[in-house]
């Protein structure tokens, strides 16, 4: 058995509980940052006055609602 002293407890108690809200903390964050990601890669920039719309899924050529230039998919790269 380990011997530890009492006022050790409430210490380890405290660590632990923050190590667990710190855990909890990092996994929101790293799922936030993917779905952000992805929402960020189904959307498309208009060419002509750069904003940001989500075309229609599976169209080629979509419009843009604020200026109404056709706009072409373009494949994200990653550089």
């Amino acid at each position: 058995m380990i011997r530890t002293g009492l006022s050790f407890l409430p210490l380890l108690y405290v660590g632990v509980l923050a190590g667990a809200v710190l855990l909890l903390w990092l996994a929101g964050e790293w799922r936030r940052s993917r779905l952000r990601r992805h929402e960020w890669r189904a959307m498309g920039q208009c060419r002509l006055c750069a904003e940001w719309v989500r075309p229609v899924p599976g169209a080629d050529l979509w419009r843009c609602p604020v200026c109404r230039a056709w706009n072409e998919r373009a494949v994200p790269s990653d550089l």
